[in-house]
């Protein structure tokens, strides 16, 4: 529905060609896949990372990226708006314009997500619906390893060593974002070198077999744990493998992304 400015007339509907649908939805697949950052930055020092994405459909809700803050600094996101297809592909998109807007304002996680989160209250408020997001948010310094981050509503990272993969304690869970106010707490965490972090949206851990059995926690953590010896691309890649291997024939649900995270 179309407005004219200064006037309550509507603009005439126009029918949409199942040709011209399709077109629409290939270029937005296009434009989201160009919102996504490329090759993950291989100039940080001390870090190496990888990241993989497919999406349910044409376009979908699930987002991360890389923001270089400074020379020492590098701030990591991985976000899951809640649903997908083309609404939550929009809210994406926002979401990832409104990150990229001002970099420094991501050196300081607790302030970012409380900001975002007033950002989304504000845009669910105008279309009357709210707009529900879930983001890890996480600033690495390169020279220590030491990192500040915030959990929002987000599955928890794996940490891995050489010896065993558990799920990082990251202090309190936060809730949703665009749900209502609240003030979010911040972890901190040392990074040592050897250690992985695993960063995933819950559509690798909510997978379906055509049984309907779930991928689940413990067959994520089996992969990765096989996984420590191969780089972060190729861990990225043997996540994605299982997953699909484990879906055989039934289709995919949900977004799903992977953020592997080696500290060096």
């Amino acid at each position: 529905m179309v407005m004219w400015s200064g006037d309550e007339t509507m603009a005439p509907r126009q029918s949409v060609s199942e040709p011209e649908a399709e077109l629409d939805l290939a270029l937005a697949a296009e434009l989201q896949a160009a919102l996504l950052p490329g090759p993950a930055p291989c100039d940080c020092p001390h870090q190496e990372i990888a990241a993989l994405n497919r999406m349910c459909g044409n376009v979908g809700g699930d987002f991360y990226d890389f923001t270089r803050i400074n020379e020492d600094q590098i701030a990591l996101v991985i976000g899951d708006v809640v649903g997908h297809g083309v609404r939550a592909s929009l809210v994406m998109a926002k979401i990832m314009g409104w990150l990229r807007s001002d970099p420094v304002a991501c050196s300081r996680p607790r302030q970012m997500i409380s900001a975002l989160n007033r950002m989304l209250l504000d845009l669910g408020d105008r279309i009357g619906t709210i707009v529900p997001c879930s983001m890890f948010h996480c600033v690495v310094d390169a020279p220590s390893g030491t990192s500040f981050f915030v959990t929002a509503g987000h599955p928890s990272p794996l940490l891995c060593d050489r010896n065993k993969c558990a799920t990082l304690p990251l202090g309190p869970r936060n809730m949703l974002l665009g749900v209502e106010e609240f003030d979010p707490k911040e972890g901190c965490h040392t990074f040592g070198p050897g250690e992985r972090m695993i960063l995933y949206t819950d559509g690798i851990c909510d997978a379906f077999d055509p049984e309907g059995e779930q991928f689940g926690n413990a067959r994520l953590s089996e992969v990765v744990h096989q996984s420590l010896d191969s780089p972060p691309r190729e861990c990225a890649r043997s996540i994605f493998q299982a997953v699909e291997d484990f879906r055989r024939d039934a289709r995919q649900t949900d977004d799903e992304t992977i953020v592997v995270v080696d500290r060096v």
